[in-house]
């Protein structure tokens, strides 16, 4: 016989079996209801922001969109409804399989605007000068042959037509891999990447235009193809060239000597180094930005019979010994940098007290943020000169015009005395 004062106890843990069981049994059989489905709203406002950048490009009714990689056609079907009935949409994809279910999903859903097209994996294989906007939603990462793309879709599009990429990696290259490693694989592009192929590929930067898509990690580049432009075999905005005479616009002082400088040199600036090093007899690194590069191994060429070490850098980091530099110079290249102050501050440990640092680049016709410079290849003066103050240099002087639409900018260290306009006192 269970004693008295056991009886309360047992009671208690009774109720509270019931209890619990009772609470179980409720949710299994009328579970809470779920709120709605974050895939659908997901879904909704990704179309909503495929409109509005088909809207920002004037893309509508009867216009032509090549929907490139586009997997099960989640994007085509919007686009099936932008362009309507007299519109045309090419759903592309590279294999028999996918294009066969876009095919079949078409015929369910009775959008004869609709054209699975099967392509390659270099080559999207649309009809020549037919696009209006060509559109690739998380694929350019996958891309092996970039070039070869890129000319692909250049000549698919109409003159005056945009190509719109929508990738997952701002900034710089994280993911270092050999190109053709990212065709089965998710290794993030670069936006700096894909500017300069699109650039080297006959098309010109218009603009990114984050602003209008729902998702915040994503960068959304905007190209075109140019009117005037006969074939994608350069880049369509590029800089004017640069007298060999000058160079002398980058010589020291007359008495002084270089004994060891950095080169930061693309483009036009690069065919500026053999002259320099020639006109000063001192030993030099040649700095590679992770801005222009796309593989690790990746130099551009030095002139003819000139021979220097290389490094490239990372995170803005040249990783430079110890050293010291007399001068550095940035040709054409100050523009791409998106790791500056990084970059800027190791230079500047480098730098002799005596020390000059020339940034000869691409004037802009106005100040942009430092990552559409870097993007449109131009950079106003004034943003170098900011920029060049936070990192603790001060100009010592602006040089004259080497070419039409650049200019030049002389730093030294801002240790000295500075006279009212901004030179040093000195100079």
């Amino acid at each position: 016989m269970l004693h008295r004062s056991c009886r309360p106890i047992l009671l208690c843990l009774l109720v509270f079996a019931v209890t619990v069981s009772s609470g179980l049994a409720q949710q299994t059989e009328t579970p809470p209801k779920k709120p709605r489905s974050r895939q659908r709203e997901d879904t909704q406002q990704r179309a909503d922001s495929l409109r509005a950048i088909a809207k920002r490009l004037e893309v509508g009714p009867g216009s032509v969109i090549a929907d490139i990689g586009a997997g099960r056609g989640r994007d085509t079907w919007v686009f099936a409804d932008v362009v309507g009935k007299d519109g045309k949409v090419y759903s592309e994809e590279i294999s028999e399989g996918s294009t066969k279910a876009i095919e079949a999903e078409v015929k369910k859903r009775e959008l004869p605007q609709v054209q699975a097209v099967l392509g390659t994996p270099t080559d999207p294989c649309l009809p020549a000068n037919s696009v209006d906007m060509a559109f690739m939603h998380r694929v350019y990462h996958h891309v092996s042959k970039p070039h070869e793309m890129l000319k692909g879709i250049w000549k698919s599009l109409k003159p005056g037509g945009h190509f719109v990429v929508v990738d997952q990696h701002r900034g710089t290259l994280v993911d270092w891999v050999p190109r053709e490693a990212r065709a089965e694989k998710h290794y993030w592009i670069a936006e700096t990447t894909i500017v300069r192929e699109a650039r080297e590929n006959g098309f010109k930067f218009v603009e990114y235009a984050e602003t209008d898509w729902h998702a915040k990690d994503p960068f959304v580049l905007i190209f075109q193809r140019p009117a005037d432009l006969d074939a994608p075999d350069r880049d369509p905005d590029p800089a004017l060239p640069i007298a060999p005479d000058a160079v002398k616009l980058l010589l020291p002082a007359s008495g002084e000597a270089h004994q060891r400088v950095a080169l930061v040199a693309l483009g036009e600036g690069r065919k500026l180094v053999a002259p320099l090093l020639k006109a000063t007899s001192c030993e030099a690194v040649d700095i590679v930005l992770e801005e222009w590069a796309t593989q690790k191994e990746e130099r551009p060429p030095l002139p003819e019979n000139v021979t220097i070490p290389s490094v490239l850098t990372e995170k803005g980091d040249p990783g430079l010994d110890a050293e010291a530099l007399d001068a550095v110079y940035f040709l054409d290249t100050y523009h791409l940098l998106f790791h500056g102050p990084t970059l800027l501050a190791k230079l500047r440990e480098r730098l002799t007290d005596s020390g000059r640092v020339y940034v000869l680049d691409r004037q802009a016709p106005k100040a942009i943020p430092h990552r559409e410079a870097s993007h449109r290849r131009m950079i106003a003066p004034e943003t170098v000169k900011q920029e060049m103050a936070q990192a603790g240099f001060s100009l010592l002087k602006e040089g004259s015009q080497p070419a039409k639409d650049r200019f030049l900018l002389v730093f030294g260290k801002a240790d000295g005395e500075k006279s009212s306009d901004g030179a040093d006192s000195a100079e």
